[in-house]
């Protein structure tokens, strides 16, 4: 990974975690060799375990209730802004790294892990998956995250970003430049040659930055007469705790990452969305950076894409430039319904936009994304 030296590798977002960031920072992670590096991560009590990969060295030392109270999961980080640095000293005197990659979107762990990073004199490099301050203007975290923010501009190595939407913002806004590690698609797609079963599938997590597009895409799909199948952490009550219910829905989990790549091609729809900013409290800037960490997954799927949400944003810039998604920018359910159907009725219409989408994982190459981590980390 570095030549002068090992990488220390700072993140909760490493499997056993089932999260998205978990899968993006283990397939960047997979480009190189574990002798190279060191993870340095966290416990989600209440969270679904995913595969550990292998030969990776591995330490647990933060553990985050994030799963099952976010006022817990806050009192708990504030206890363990005291108790993490010493663990953290004692890793980076083990490991001895010349450079540290500080995962982000957990605010409370970068703004430990870049503090320790300052008093040892380590270069460091942020990796953020999201804003930091537009991310949370609306949260209780809001100071906290403009000091963050303003410390890691400051002192970071360089900074690296979740997609050139992002890369752009913090240009434009604040001056400051970053190299876009998208996230790594490893796989050679998943083509099931059996027909399309009548469902739509979401990948990922519902939350403040796209629960209302998940909720008009239930309620159309419910009128369609279609399945609609949810994989993420979140358990039914939960999801209908947000207004997402009905016999039309599955609730699904997978555990080996083939069978989820089978099911992904195996659906008609594949299932993208983000909230208008009028009706959710998250920043315009932070839901206009957004790059679902699921696209590449559904690029590759060989199913037709649908986005519902402003076409202003990155996301849809993305699959309106590819030409490899269908963007519906309204919040009417009576224009989706339309919409939906006349793409379920003419299905083969579409074929050109999913022959597009395989082209546009070329943006995700392995040996691509990781010559950007390599040549960051000379620079």
């Amino acid at each position: 990974m570095y030549k002068h030296g090992k990488t220390l590798f700072l993140t909760i977002a490493y499997p056993p975690n089932p999260t998205a960031s978990a899968v993006v920072h283990r397939h960047l992670l997979d480009q190189f060799d574990p002798a190279s590096f060191v993870v340095v991560t966290g416990f989600f009590p209440g969270a679904k375990r995913a595969e550990v990969p292998r030969d990776i060295k591995l330490h647990f030392i933060y553990l985050s209730f994030e799963f099952i109270s976010s006022k817990i999961h806050r009192f708990l980080a504030r206890i363990q802004k005291l108790t993490i640095p010493p663990f953290l000293n004692l890793y980076i005197s083990l490991v001895k790294p010349k450079r540290i990659i500080i995962g982000y979107p957990d605010l409370y762990w970068m703004d430990i892990c870049s503090a320790v990073a300052i008093k040892r004199k380590i270069p460091f490099i942020p990796y953020l998956h999201d804003t930091v301050v537009e991310a949370t203007y609306a949260s209780p975290s809001k100071t906290l995250a403009g000091q963050v923010q303003e410390r890691i501009f400051k002192h970071a190595y360089h900074i690296a970003v979740m997609s050139e939407g992002m890369r752009d913002l913090y240009k434009r806004k604040y001056g400051i430049e970053s190299t876009a590690w998208e996230h790594i698609y490893p796989e050679e797609p998943v083509r099931v040659p059996a027909a399309k079963e009548n469902r739509a599938h979401w990948s990922g997590d519902v939350y403040e930055i796209n629960h209302k597009a998940v909720i008009r895409f239930g309620n159309v799909l419910e009128k369609l007469g279609m399945q609609f199948s949810i994989s993420n952490g979140k358990t039914r009550e939960q999801l209908k705790a947000y207004g997402i219910t009905g016999q039309h829905i599955r609730k699904v989990f997978y555990q080996q990452r083939h069978d989820y790549l089978v099911q992904l091609g195996t659906a008609r729809l594949l299932l993208l969305g983000l909230n208008y900013s009028d009706e959710c409290s998250v920043h315009e800037d932070e839901l206009a950076t957004i790059f679902s960490t699921k696209t590449p997954e559904y690029l590759g799927s060989g199913s037709l894409i649908i986005y519902n949400g402003p076409s202003h944003y990155y996301l849809a810039d993305f699959l309106t430039e590819k030409c490899c998604g269908v963007v519906i920018d309204t919040k009417d359910e009576n224009i989706i319904y339309r919409e939906l159907k006349h793409i379920l009725d003419h299905y083969e219409n579409y074929q050109s936009m999913i022959d597009n989408a395989a082209a546009a994982m070329s943006v995700f190459d392995p040996g691509l994304v990781s010559s950007k981590l390599v040549h960051t980390l000379d620079v």
